[in-house]
């Protein structure tokens, strides 16, 4: 204001301005000879003015910006204690929605377009450090240094993963838009639509990890920051936090936060968090957190926490917590703890929890605590307070284990291994009667149970089925017995049983050979024997 006034005294005439056009309070030296007063004042104030001379005064106005053309903000970005050029900073407008990085250099260029407004906000925000906003005019050129400051140290918390740092992540985005998104973590934007040809190059720009899209339609892919709405990809969808709504891709969808709603894949999806909703791919579904619905996959699914719900896949399901629903698969279901409801699988389930249901499975089954029932050709429990019914059933604490030796009015020598708990046992048995004009041979499968009475006394009840080998096993006859026995325990180890029997005999066509038995079985008989264990 010095200056002017003196610039006024000797020129004879008094200047007139407001505080936005001339700054009183800053500090300028300013040598002139012989100079016209307007280039004086345009080396005083600089460009953006104008003046009008009314009367005896001069009457200082900001110029309007041109707000037919864009004009460039420029700069470089340091650190304000060290002085140090910061490298890869985001800089951004968030009206226009136009951002870049620092270079090698800490350098920066915005191209912005001029509008109504008069100024326009530039942020600078870089990992580590505290966000900084400055204020620029609208419609010029200029440059700017801008200094930013490191944030106070904080106690770091567990390292989440985020879609950037998977592999797919890695490799399908670039370091620069990593560094945008890490950049950029607390800033994001809500948008009715976006179109993106692939990601970075779109209706958002560079700022299209930012946005939360309500619709959004992806040539070849997208990344953005979220979905509330519709999504689709002829490739790829990547969204940083939450997918709420529908989303389908050719090929794979990845999602960093919760999915609300559904998930359709050519190939694959995957969630960072949660799943409640369905999920369907033609390959495999991974979600680290718990599923709430339907996950279905050609190969495999999983879940790093508990499914409430389905899990279907054609070769396997993983689930790393509690089951509370069915895990089909093809070839094998695993649960690392509980499941109450049903595992069904080609080969083999396993549970290392409490199993509350059904496991059913072509080769094995496998349960930590047993309280439901398994069906297979081998089933494994640590405890059991269920049922086990196949081939061999084995309870590693309190399992019922028998080898019996013994005879009936059919066989004269039979061997029978029994395997389960008292509560439910499978019997493996076979048998042959030795004596010409008598041979037979039987193999057979059954079930039994045994009530104790005291401690030597009980009493087992066995079902059991027979094929009976008459000289021709493609006409084989079919033997069922009902057989109660009563146990007396000699020692530790050795058990006598005996007790009547009742059959049912069906020949099927059978014609007994030469030397084999030729008289049926009658509906009453007899069983007697040892058991050993």
């Amino acid at each position: 204001m010095q200056v002017l006034n003196e610039i006024g005294r000797q020129g004879g005439f008094h200047f007139s301005y407001t505080s936005d056009a001339v700054r009183n309070d800053s500090l300028v030296t300013l040598a002139a000879r012989d100079k016209p007063v307007r280039q004086v004042l345009d080396m005083l104030l600089g460009p953006g003015l104008r003046y009008r001379e009314v009367g005896d005064h001069i009457i200082i106005q900001r110029t309007a910006p041109d707000l037919s053309r864009s004009y460039t903000v420029s700069g470089y970005v340091k650190d304000r204690e060290t002085g140090m050029t910061v490298v890869n900073a985001t800089v951004y407008e968030k009206q226009q929605f136009i951002s870049t990085l620092t270079n090698d250099q800490g350098f920066f260029r915005l191209r912005l377009k001029s509008n109504e407004k008069y100024a326009a906000a530039i942020t600078v925000s870089k990992d580590l450090y505290r966000d900084t906003t400055l204020t620029v005019h609208a419609g010029q050129d200029q440059e700017m240094a801008v200094t930013i400051r490191q944030a106070q140290p904080v106690m770091l918390a567990p390292v989440e993963v985020s879609v950037e740092k998977t592999w797919l992540g890695k490799f399908i985005l670039s370091s620069k838009q990593r560094m945008q998104s890490l950049n950029l973590s607390r800033f994001f934007a809500d948008k009715p639509f976006q179109y993106s040809l692939v990601p970075g190059l779109g209706t958002h720009g560079k700022l299209d990890a930012q946005v939360i899209n309500k619709f959004s339609v992806n040539t070849v892919g997208g990344y953005a920051y979220g979905l509330n709405g519709f999504e689709i990809g002829s490739v790829f969808n990547i969204d940083k936090k939450d997918a709420k709504g529908f989303q389908a891709a050719g090929v794979f969808n990845m999602v960093g936060g919760e999915v609300n709603g559904v998930q359709l894949a050519g190939v694959h999806n995957f969630a960072l968090d949660t799943v409640e909703g369905f999920q369907a791919a033609g390959v495999f579904n991974v979600v680290k957190g718990s599923v709430k619905g339907a996950q279905m996959a050609g190969v495999f699914n999983m879940a790093g926490d508990s499914i409430r719900g389905l899990q279907a896949a054609g070769v396997f399901n993983i689930a790393e917590k509690k089951v509370n629903g069915a895990q089909m698969a093809g070839i094998f279901n695993r649960a690392d703890h509980s499941v109450k409801g049903f595992q069904a699988a080609g080969a083999g389930n396993i549970s290392s929890g409490e199993v509350r249901g059904l496991q059913v499975a072509g080769i094995f089954n496998y349960a930590g605590h047993l309280k439901g029932t398994q069906i297979g050709i081998v089933n494994i429990a640590d405890t059991s307070s269920g049922y086990s019914i196949g081939l061999l059933n084995i309870v590693r604490k309190g399992g019922y284990y028998r080898l019996a030796i013994y005879a009936n009015e059919v066989t004269l020598l039979n061997l029978a291994f029994k395997s389960g708990s008292p509560r439910l046992y499978g019997i493996l048995t076979g048998g042959l009667h030795p004596v010409y004009n008598k041979r037979a041979f039987t193999l057979g499968y059954g079930l039994g149970r045994e009530w104790p009475f005291t401690e030597k006394l009980s009493l087992t009840t066995e079902l059991t089925s027979h094929n009976l080998y008459l000289g021709e096993w493609d006409r084989s006859a079919l033997l069922l017995r009902l057989q109660p026995a009563l146990n007396y325990r000699l020692g530790k180890y050795c058990t006598l049983f005996a007790g009547p029997v009742l059959s049912i005999y069906s020949a099927q066509g059978t014609v007994p050979k030469t030397g084999y038995r030729q008289n049926d079985p009658g509906v009453i008989g007899w069983s007697a024997g040892i058991s050993l264990f």
